[in-house]
């Protein structure tokens, strides 16, 4: 099955007739007669989409809306009203109220599945299980999406220069957004303007000057796939408006231009890429943060054991040799003993800046505990990796550490444990069990240091032999 669709209305004959066409095309429907029954059966079935009549015997197609919107009984469900007549007046009324699209009597099977099409496309996408796990207050994005922080771009795509002019002066009287006009013959020139937010494209009767090539063009372009794209065709050419959708449109126009319920659509759109961009900026965030120490702005753990494995696994397959430093901040809780945890954040923030000063571009250095540092140098020989061991401690204790409110500078030392080189018993096979083994041995080499009087290098007892 293709979904689930509940179908809300109170006259049988409706119900029948759009059950037999919708279920001819594989979605699993699920009936109801008024909206007092819609709370429980939501629970009970999950419908992907609604198609309810305008006018229910208990309320109508709006009632069904608020109920939806009450986010204790399901995520936003998208709906479709069906009116009996061509009513402007309640189209614009159900849109205002947030329903997706009215669609009027007599229905046409192509226009109505080409809408679940899109409309089920649509919710997929919001619905993608890594986006719903960055946005659950679990992963602490609880925050309300927010909508444009400023005026949206849409420019007006048509090929008569005439008809593009006047639609702009009629959405520019609602003063809400910048439109600007642009002929459907151009996409070069088009892309080489700011990119705009939303773009209303007129798909004219004639073959030649119709806009779905440039719909299909600017849904394929990296640049412009997340924008808003609203087809205006003419309402007695419903192909236009099935190609359209079917082609990528958010929305269509399929009663032709109207100003007032245009920007009603527009707004919805407008609002939607609002929160997929939110969404995706927090993705994007939720990566970075995820892999880096909030602290210092270096790599963290999480990220440094995956890197250690990818150099080994390189390393390995490629003959190559490279370094793994683990370095530790001597006596440094006294530094918080005696200063306050402050203090001891503001040290760790300055010497993750001076080591980092001393990294090459392609080294990894990342704070993996306390006061312990991973470094991970690919591609470096025993005698400059030792070397540059040894550059990080005369970093470290060559300037004392100022310490806030304490007028004097406070010196201190690292000490440093290194395996240089690449061990012959590690098969590419076992690369995890290999960079746990060259841990370890970067770990006894930290502590042979430590106990030898800090402030070193000391190379892996296995190496040191």
């Amino acid at each position: 099955m293709l979904g689930t669709i509940l179908i809300l209305d109170g006259i049988s004959t409706n119900r029948i007739m759009l059950k037999v066409q919708l279920s001819a095309s594989y979605y699993h429907v699920v009936q109801a007669d008024r909206i007092a029954d819609l709370p429980s059966l939501l629970r009970r079935c999950r419908p992907d989409l609604i198609l309810t009549a305008m006018r229910l015997p208990d309320g109508n197609a709006m009632d069904v809306g608020r109920i939806i919107g009450q986010p204790d009984l399901t995520p936003r469900i998208p709906i479709i009203a069906i009116a009996a007549e061509n009513d402007k007046e309640s189209r614009i009324a159900a849109l205002a109220s947030g329903i997706e699209d009215v669609i009027n009597h007599p229905i046409s099977d192509r226009l109505l599945q080409a809408r679940i099409r899109s409309l089920m496309r649509a919710r997929l996408s919001e619905e993608d299980p890594y986006l719903s796990a960055v946005a659950t207050r679990e992963l602490g994005f609880s925050e309300p999406v927010a909508s444009f922080g400023r005026k949206a771009r849409v420019t007006v795509i048509s090929n008569d220069s005439r008809t593009a002019l006047r639609w702009q002066m009629a959405l520019k009287s609602e003063g809400r957004h910048h439109f600007t006009v642009h002929p459907s013959n151009d996409i070069q020139a088009l892309l080489a303007d700011p990119v705009a937010d939303a773009f209303v494209i007129e798909v004219s009767n004639a073959p030649h000057l119709n806009g779905l090539q440039m719909l299909s063009d600017l849904r394929a372009r990296a640049s412009t796939h997340n924008a808003a794209m609203i087809a205006v065709v003419d309402p007695a050419n419903t192909e236009r408006a099935v190609e359209a959708l079917d082609r990528g449109a958010h929305d269509v126009m399929q009663n032709g231009f109207d100003p007032a319920e245009l920007m009603l659509r527009l707004d919805k759109q407008l609002q939607r890429k609002a929160t997929f961009d939110q969404l995706r900026a927090s993705v994007r965030s939720g990566l970075r943060d995820a892999v880096l120490d909030p602290m210092t702005g270096l790599y963290n753990r999480r990220y440094a054991l995956p890197y250690l494995s990818r150099t080994l696994r390189e390393a390995v397959r490629d003959g190559t040799q490279f370094a793994l430093l683990l370095a530790d901040l001597d006596h440094f809780k006294r530094i918080n003993d005696e200063f306050g945890h402050l203090a001891g954040d503001a040290v760790l923030v300055e010497t993750a800046d001076r080591l980092h000063g001393l990294m090459r571009p392609i080294d990894m250095l990342a704070r993996v505990g306390g006061e312990e540092f991973m470094i991970v140098m690919p591609c470096i020989d025993s005698a400059s990796a030792t070397e540059a061991a040894g550059r990080l401690c005369r970093e470290i204790n060559a300037r004392p550490f100022t310490i806030k409110d304490h007028h004097e500078p406070v010196p201190l030392t690292i000490s440093i444990g290194a395996m240089v080189g690449l061990p012959g018993d590690i098969l590419p096979s076992d690369i995890e069990g290999g960079a746990k083994s060259l841990i370890e041995e970067a770990d006894r080499a930290l502590y042979q240091a430590k106990n030898g009087g800090r402030n070193q290098v000391m190379l892996s007892p296995e190496q040191a032999a």
